[in-house]
């Protein structure tokens, strides 16, 4: 049965009823990830690094699945609001068939290109091995990745998010179970050491994957019956990547971002390192209802772009703005009283813990600006102008760090604390020149809603 549309009934219902689900659910996955840290932990520290090592390579399946998901996920929403049963059938069709082709490319790219990668990056001997051992699976599971972000951009556009967040809930509990045993072995099963971690990812996610696409087709938003819409048609493919490419180069860019600021602070010694990582998770639990609302700007203002209703979209933005400082304003002052419990929960070291409290209480000032750096510029996604979020990406976390850090550290040789205030400036820079850019968006927004160029039938 097919959700009710969002160009009807009262908006703050539809905003909660999209947003809270992806928030607990999504929480339950940086959980999973707690979880694969902690085992691998248990193995080795040298296993431990080479999880942390692959991350950057695992993030481009999530990258180019996310990316592509999120621009079909705008464009079906449009075609809903629009009133358009055609192009949404197509376009939902689509969509699996493009990413079963991505899901091929990084699959062959990621089983060639790993070895030589994590060469470049510092691997050799048993580190490189280890590192291969967790990466394999990953990429061989790969369409298991893809097909849930696609099946997941099908109902998120319906604005369903209830049904994602609970397979994410699932998945993290299903991983307490696997994790173990992959590992360690038992009941007929190998043990397979860091490799069994990763093969328990492949499972969850094709488990996860699994009930995800049935339910797409139970829900009847594809017909596996009808050819024409799951065979190739590149005219949609443009559409879909028109779309998708610059959120998954956005989404890109976050590792590379990482790399950057890393790169600086390693002239800070290795506790202000281990102290930016740390900050950075508890960053992200905080900013777990950002994610949230950013979920239901895509689903909400994607359909009342479709239908012409500038009234209600200019009204969600209203609401969510308001929901966001608020939950933003709680979590912030949160993280800054409770900064000495949540970083010593990651070491003891008290020279790291020290740096880490600094860190978490000067990027507590600026949460907001993530969070309306998330509801603007998935405002501009779900109106089918996603080229915005991904050059303001570029300039946030790669161009501007760059020559900001450089100065930094080389030219002033200011001291630790000053350079987290850099990093929050910039931040703050870039969000309100977002936020004046996509407010004045808004305001505009009283002729025809933005057309992609679909191909007739």
């Amino acid at each position: 049965m097919k959700a009710a549309p969002l160009t009807t009934g009262p908006l703050p219902g539809h905003i909660r009823r999209i947003a809270l689900p992806m928030s607990i659910g999504f929480f339950f996955n940086t959980m999973y990830n707690v979880v694969d840290s902690y085992y691998a932990g248990q193995v080795s520290t040298s296993a431990l690094a080479a999880m942390a090592l692959s991350f950057p390579v695992f993030f481009i399946i999530i990258a180019v699945s996310e990316g592509v998901a999120r621009g079909a996920s705008a464009l079906i929403a449009n075609a809903i609001g629009e009133g358009d049963a055609e192009k949404e059938a197509a376009l939902s069709g689509q969509v699996f068939s493009l990413g079963l082709l991505c899901a091929a490319a990084l699959t062959a790219i990621g089983l060639t290109a790993s070895a030589p990668l994590f060469a470049v990056l510092g691997a050799s001997g048993d580190y490189l091995e280890t590192a291969l051992a967790y990466i394999t699976p990953i990429f061989s599971g790969a369409i298991f990745f893809v097909v849930s972000s696609m099946s997941n951009a099908v109902l998120l556009a319906h604005g369903d998010s209830k049904t994602y967040g609970t397979v994410l809930i699932g998945g993290f509990a299903l991983n307490l179970l696997l994790d173990p045993w992959f590992l360690y072995g038992g009941f007929g099963v190998p043990a397979m050491g860091v490799a069994g971690i990763a093969w328990a990812t492949v499972v969850i996610q094709a488990l996860g994957a699994t009930y995800l696409f049935t339910t797409v087709v139970r829900r009847g938003h594809i017909s596996l019956r009808c050819a024409r819409h799951l065979l190739p048609d590149l005219r949609i493919y443009g559409d879909i990547l028109k779309q998708g490419i610059p959120t998954a180069f956005n989404m890109m860019s976050i590792a590379l971002g990482f790399f950057v600021t890393t790169y600086y602070l390693q002239y800070y010694g290795e506790p202000a390192v281990a102290a930016f990582g740390i900050g950075t998770r508890i960053e992200q639990i905080a900013l777990l209802p950002a994610i949230g609302l950013g979920a239901a700007i895509v689903s909400i203002v994607g359909q009342n772009n479709g239908a012409g209703a500038f009234g209600r979209v200019r009204e969600c933005m209203r609401l969510v703005v308001r929901y966001g400082f608020v939950l933003i304003a709680a979590a912030s002052v949160l993280m800054s009283v409770f900064a000495p419990f949540l970083v010593r929960r990651f070491t003891d070291d008290p020279e790291v813990v020290e740096i880490g409290i600094t860190y978490v209480r000067v990027m507590a000032l600026i949460q907001w600006a993530y969070v309306m750096t998330f509801i603007h510029t998935g405002f501009l996604q779900a109106i089918k102008r996603p080229l915005y979020g991904f050059a303001e990406s570029i300039v946030r976390k790669i161009l501007l760090p760059l020559g900001v850090f450089y100065a930094a550290v080389h030219l002033f040789g200011i001291a630790l604390t000053p350079f987290w205030f850099s990093m929050a400036a910039i931040n703050v820079a870039v969000t309100l020149i977002t936020v004046a850019y996509a407010q004045s968006t808004l305001r505009r927004m009283d002729g025809s809603p933005v057309r992609s160029h679909f191909p007739s039938r």
